[in-house]
Formats: structure tokens, sequence, C-alpha cells
């Protein structure tokens, strides 16, 4: 760097070394700007893309540590120096803790005092873990909630034991890859259920420390552990409201569609919820006292909602307040972020879409500038007011403490700023003002003045891999992991003038145009005189102006700006910053000009949906997305040009208006209006029917179709994996997997046709899935109908009549009714009952 001097009265080498400007330095005081590192993406703690290691590494209580067993097994999994994730530059890993063959019995010692002997390893490393138990690596599975809540307890006395090293635990244990989905426990339209899995998570956190997060896959979980309509655990809700604020949420199939593959459009036992309220619950995720809570997870192997450009990517996760992710899995998300080349923007510089998500993910802490004095006495004060901003997504998860640092080298004084929480430091702009008292017997020199975020664990705080390191240029000393502020503070015997002026008050706006904010204050007093001010925008020092007034200029229109005002005097000494204002600018800033608005049109109704469809609006930029209205009501966000509104009531009149909107939040005007009266409730269905879901029995919760068989269903993309019933029909939405099974059992002979009532989401469906019946099995559109036709899946429901036995169906022993989606198809059918007449 260039050379830094500063102006000073007695002492003329206070930031030698340390990247700053220093714009007043007297002997007493001084306020220093530092210079911005905006494009390294260093390593810091407790946040990150993770690797994923296999923490046991034992195979006599692990089977999934050999090539034979675990899908993408390599060595390197077992390497407890973890050397792939430092060499990427990363401190967090992810280990699964398989239990798949201790469902039936407690766990044993080998592999609890091998988990051990693993986080010990992490703890060498200097990295930090995360942690999901499961019983299966796919498929489905269900384990009995008491052994449930008995493996919980002897895991989590070994993972207390290492807190320390533990960012967080996922919840884990129920379904398939711990997934809370495909398995025992796991359907979320079960009131029955849902006492167990409250008290699966309540038995996590009783048996975990205050500081480990819990982080869950589903918003409707979250909710119905933390907000439900009602309470249905027996002996009552009483999870605490610090128990509540450890709930964060993990998103394992980020970006996959625009429902992130099942993540927001689970059912509920409480009721139903639009996609997008769901996505808002979890962009407003926060503490009970403002701060962020863990998010984190990993993308999966559909990338439909991950454009090639990296926008989605970065909004969703600035909107979630990401912390982690996964950079091993999947290929087809990680690689396009690295393909993407973005344009600086902002703070951030040009780059790929992977550098600004490994710099942006969690907490990316930068000091603007900071306020001290270059002489202080033994057992007297040290003010500290310095300006972060924060240019990551989140702040700190964890709490740590803040120390100010006095080191010469031979003397270290570590001196806590009480009642600062780091976890305050939210994106955007942050103060901090605080004051020490230096030790009465502090030794006279110089030192160093530091700023030391260190781990809370007292193992853990003398080791700089563990400390914050701020985003400064020439401000870290990774031998002692701390900010270096000044390299020349005297302790020692003030002299001269050491009293600083009084705060400015009455600080306000004048006025604004569209490129200039007019500020004005009171004078401040002082015991010698005031020379001048200084003036902050967010933050930053913008002017000093030797009066009581101050125009910023060459602001952005329509932009808002917070502003305080420093007095100094001739020695330099500096006073406390005044209330702060924020003024705007008047005018439009960046995108201005809305969508046009689309043309709407129905082409299609049942008695309980109305499609619907419009034109694609334009935009000067681009449309994002539209607003679909029923009589007023915002009833979907679809960002394509098509919805359908499901749910309604037959016969009856509903009224349709859609507005387009683009990336900035501009809305078009609405479109015309369109009336749609839906049809009248169909004829129930005749003959022996397997299932019209009606809700009696409910599906899937109860297992059962209207023969009082088994029926159920995995890998849709909806209720977890068994779709969707709404409207009293079934619900399919698939992507080139799917399998729906209802058991029949009885002799059909008496009947002739199966018949399926079915449409499509988009037609012609029939090729994308199979179905088998009393031992013949084909794809459903190479099954013959009468006259020799074939079934053709239209977007309205038709009853689609397979006659039985010209298709070699046994009609004596008929079995099970399956359906198989395995041909690379990729959309949904509705079933509203199935019959044989």
């Amino acid at each position: 760097m260039r050379a830094r001097t500063l102006r000073l009265l007695t002492v003329t080498t206070l930031l030698a070394g340390v990247g700053a400007v220093a714009v007043a330095a007297p002997a007493q005081a001084a306020t220093v700007t530092y210079s911005a590192d905006l494009g390294t993406a260093f390593a810091n703690p407790e946040r990150g893309f993770h690797n994923r290691y296999e923490i046991i590494n034992d195979p006599a209580v692990n089977d999934y540590v050999n090539a034979a067993t675990i899908p993408g097994f390599n060595p390197d999994l077992l390497d407890r120096t973890f050397a792939r994730a430092k060499a990427n530059g990363n401190t967090l890993i992810h280990s699964y803790v398989h239990l798949d063959k201790y469902r039936t019995q407690a766990l044993p010692q080998a592999l609890l005092d091998n988990l051990a002997s693993g986080l010990a390893a992490v703890r060498a490393a200097g990295m930090k873990i995360v942690l999901r138990p499961a019983y299966t690596w796919d498929g489905y599975v269900t384990v009995d909630e008491a052994q449930i809540l008995a493996h919980i307890g002897q895991l989590n006395a070994v993972i207390t034991a290492n807190a320390d090293v533990v960012l967080h635990l996922e919840t884990g244990y129920l379904g398939a890859w711990g997934e809370w989905h495909t398995g025992g426990l796991t359907n979320p339209s079960s009131v029955e259920e849902a006492p167990a899995r409250y008290r699966i998570v309540k038995k996590i956190l009783d048996t975990t420390p205050a500081t480990i997060p819990l982080a869950m896959r589903y918003p409707i979980y979250i909710k119905e552990v933390t907000d439900p309509t009602s309470c249905v655990v027996p002996g009552g809700c009483n999870l605490t409201q610090a128990q509540e604020d450890r709930i964060g949420f993990h998103n394992d199939c980020f970006l996959a569609d625009f429902n992130d593959q099942g993540t927001y459009d689970n059912p509920s036992w409480m009721g139903w919820y639009y996609i997008e309220q769901k996505k808002q619950w979890m962009y407003d995720l926060a503490t009970s006292t403002g701060q962020n809570k863990m998010v984190g997870g990993e993308t999966c192997g559909s990338d439909g909602y991950n454009d090639a450009a990296c926008v989605n990517a970065q909004t969703e996760m600035q909107k979630l307040n990401f912390t982690e992710i996964n950079e091993d899995y999947a290929a087809v998300n990680t690689d396009k972020w690295r393909a993407a080349n973005l344009a600086a923007s902002g703070n951030d510089p040009a780059e790929t879409c992977f550098t600004r998500i490994k710099r942006k993910l969690g907490y990316r802490l930068r000091l603007l500038d900071a306020t001290f004095p270059t002489t202080v006495a033994p057992g007297g004060s040290l003010a500290l007011t310095a300006h972060l901003t924060n240019d990551g997504w989140s702040g700190l998860i964890k709490t740590r403490p803040v120390y100010l640092v006095l080191d010469n080298g031979t003397n270290r004084y570590n001196l806590p700023l009480s009642g600062v929480d780091p976890r305050n430091w939210l994106a955007g702009a942050s103060t901090l003002t605080s004051s020490v008292t230096v030790p009465g017997g502090a030794a006279a020199g110089t030192y160093k003045l530091a700023l030391w975020l260190p781990d809370p664990s007292s193992g853990l705080q003398a080791r700089p891999e563990y400390s914050v390191r701020l985003a400064n240029t020439g401000t870290w000393d990774a031998a002692k992991g701390y900010n270096v502020l000044s390299t020349s503070v005297s302790v020692g015997t003030c002299t001269g003038d050491c009293v600083a002026p009084s705060a400015p008050s009455g600080l306000t706006v004048s006025g604004v145009t569209n490129t200039s904010v007019l500020l004005s204050w009171s004078a401040a007093s002082d015991n010698v005189g005031v020379t001048g001010y200084q003036v902050f925008r967010d933050g930053v020092l913008v002017g000093s102006p030797t009066t009581t007034s101050f125009t910023d200029t060459g602001r952005s229109p329509g932009q808002t700006y917070q502003y305080t005002v420093r007095a100094r005097d001739a020695a330099g000494n500096v006073s406390g910053p005044s209330s702060a204002v924020s003024g705007t600018t008047s005018g439009c800033s960046g995108d201005c000009t809305a969508p046009s608005a689309p043309t709407l049109s129905s082409p299609g109704k049942t008695d309980t949906t109305v499609s619907l469809s419009w034109t694609g609006s334009t935009d000067n930029v681009g449309v994002t997305g539209y607003e679909v209205f029923r009589g007023g009501a915002l009833v979907g966000s679809p960002s394509g040009t098509s919805f359908t509104d499901s749910g309604r009531t037959a016969s009856t009149a509903y009224s349709y208006t859609v507005k387009a909107r683009d990336a900035a939040g501009n809305r078009s005007a609405a479109s015309n209006t369109v009336t749609v009266t839906t049809d009248a409730t169909p004829p129930p269905p005749t003959g022996l029917v397997l299932d019209n879901f009606d809700g009696t029995p409910a599906y899937p919760s109860s297992s059962q179709n209207d023969l009082g068989k088994w029926t159920g269903a995995n890998c849709f993309l909806d209720g977890g994996g068994s779709g969707v019933v709404t409207g009293g029909a079934l619900s399919l939405r698939y992507n080139n997997c799917g399998w729906f099974g209802s058991d029949v059992g009885v002799d059909l002979s008496a009947y002739t046709y199966l018949v399926v009532r079915v449409k499509g989401l988009a037609g012609g469906e029939q090729s994308h899935f199979n179905l088998g019946l009393g031992g013949s099995t084909k794809v459903f559109g190479d099954y013959t109908l009468d006259g020799g036709a074939h079934p053709v899946i239209t977007t309205s429901y038709q009853d689609i009549r397979i006659p039985m036995t010209a298709n070699g169906i046994n009609r004596n022993s008929p079995s099970q009714l399956a359906m198989g989606f395995w041909y690379g198809g990729n959309s949904t059918i509705t079933i509203d009952h199935i019959s044989f007449q």
C-alpha cells in the first residue's frame, strides 16, 4: 500500500503497518478510516461452505465406511485431518451419524467412543461440524419413538461434551436421510403424529446446551413445533423461548424448483398455507431479540430454479440469511455457480457466483472507522466508537465475546466490552460504542490496540483459527487472531487539552434533491473551543465542515442514507456521535418501470378447480413472476404464465385478475377480469370404489383406501413424497420419480372395467408412468380401450375405462394396483377416483 501520514500533535506513527487512513489523529484521540477488503474469500469460523465426511470411521459400528455400502464413497471421507476441506478454504464439515444397525437396540459404547474421537479430531484440525443422525440412507424407515428418544439421549451426551466444536445439529432421525420424509412420523397432515415429532425436537433441545442451534428440514414442521394453531401435545407445548430461538431452517433442495422440491409445499393438519407464505416465514426467521437464526442446507439433483446468471441464488440466500451450505452436493448446481461470471455490483467485485457465495455466506464484518484515544492512563477509560458494516447475508448465529486488546509483545491486556453482542451486527451498517478501563497496573509504553472476537469456549479462545477476521486490509494478525486498530497507542499520562467537545445535538435533514441531502445541527461546546465537525454517512466520514451545516452531494435518487455528526477541537479531541437521522433523496432509483399488464383467460375448470393462463408481460429489464388474485385476494405467485386455483366450491362464480412483477418489485396494472363458474359436483363413482380421496379414510395418514386395504406412495415432490389430497382428489407431482400403490385384495370377476378419473397439468402425461394390476403392467398410454383406442390424459377430468380382461388383468387375483413414474416425465396428474365397474 502507499504510505499513510497522520496529523498528530505528538504521535506520528499511530497506524504504521495498519491498512487505514487517519482523518484526525492527535496524541489524545483519533478517528481512523480503514481500507476495505471487498474481494478476498478468506476463511472465518462458523460460516461458509461445508464438506462432507464420515466422522464415525469404525466399520464395526458404521456400515457406511466402505465402497460397497455407501453411494459416492471415497476414502477421503474418513480423513480426520480434513485436508480437502482445508484446501478448499472451509472451516466447516458435515457428517451423518448412521444408526441403521441400531433401530431396535441401544447404541453400543464403541459407536459413542468413536464419535467422541471424531469430534476430538475436528477440534485438533481447527474446524467445526454439523451433525445429522439418520436410520437409513434411502427408502422408507420407521423406528419406535421410545427408541429414538433413547438414542437422542445417548448421542447428545457425547455431543454436549464436545459442544465447543459442534456448529449446529440437523434434526435428523426421521425418514430417509433423516430428512423428515418417507418414513414413520413424517406425515405433516397427521395430527396424531404431531405430538411424537414435538417430543423428539424437545428431547434434542433438552439434552444439548443452549449454544447449539437445531436446523429443521421443513417450514411447516418449524411452525408445528414453534407456532402451532393449537397445541395437540399431551402435557402441553412447553418449549422455552430460549429453545424456540435455537430452531433454524435446513433447506435440503435449495433451488431445485420454485418450491425447492417439496420444501415449501407440504400440507398440514393445521391448515393449508401457500408456498409464498411458507417462504415468507423463513425470510422472517429471527430470534425473539431480532437476531438471525441458523439457516443452512444443500442443493440436490435438480436445478430448475437455479438460473445460469446466479440471480436466484443470490436473492434467496440474502432473503433467507444463509450461513452455510454443502459444497460437495450437488454438482449440477455448484458447477453452475462456478461457471457464472458476475459483474461488479455495489461493494461486490467482478467474480464467479461460487466465489461470491463463498464470501457472503453468513457474516462478513468490515470496519469502516473507529474513534479512540491515542493516549490512555493506567486506571483510566479507553472509549471506542466504531462503525462497521456486514457485507454477508447473515449476522453471527452464535454468541461470542468482544475484547479490546492492548498488546506490546511483552504485556497483553484483554479488556472485555461488556454488553456488546456481535450477533446484533446484522447485514448492513452497525455502530459499536463501548468503554473499558485500562488496568491500574498497566505498564507504560506503546501498544497495539486490537479488536478481538474469539471463540467463547475457554479451550478454543486462544486459538486464532477460531477468531473472527474482519474484511479489511492490513488489520488481521493471523498469529494472534485479532484485528489491529492501531499500532501505536500510548499507555501513560495525558497532558494538554484532554477534554472532548460535547456531542452535537439537533441534527436534522433540512432539504433533499435527487442527488443531495442538506444537514444542519446545533453547535457543540468545548472547554477550549470547537474547531469543526465530522459528518458520517452510513458510518463513513464524508465531510469535515467548520460550520453547523453540510450538503452531501453525489447521491443516488430515491435512496435512504443515515447520518451522524461529531465535533472536534484544536487538540484533536473528538466528541461522541450525535443522534442519527435518515435522509431520502427524491426521485426513483434503479428500475422504475413496471411490466405491461397480462391478458388473462381461463382454458379449463372442474367442480373444484379453475385453470388460468395469460399472455406473457414485457418489461424494460425482465419479468420475474406473476401474482394471481381471486376477488382481490392474492392466491398464487407463479413464475410462468399459468395457474390452477384449487379447492373451490362447485357451481360457484369466481373473479380473477393477474399482475406481472419484475426484480425491482414493480407491479403491472391488473389484467382484464375473468369470471369463471365452477362445474357442478360430478356424480359419485359407481361400482366398487378403490379410493375416491374424499378424506375418509384420510390419505396418506391412515394408510388405507376405501376398501380398508393398505395404500401409500413415495418419491413424489409434494406431501413428503406421498402426494397431496386437495379438493377430494389426489395430486401427484413428479420428476422422473414416484410410486403409488393401493391394495385391492378382492375378487373383481363381477366387474369389467378399471376406471381412473384423471387429468394432467399439461396433458399427454399417459407416457410418464406405468400401471400394474392383476399381473399386467403397461405404460398407461399403452392400455387398449374399447374400440382399439389408447388412453390420452388431458387437462380436464375424464373417466378412462380400461377393459380388464382384454388387457390381461387377472380379475380373480388382482393383488395391488401400482403406478410407477420412472419414464423421464416431469408434470402433475390429479386422480379424482379409482373404481371398478
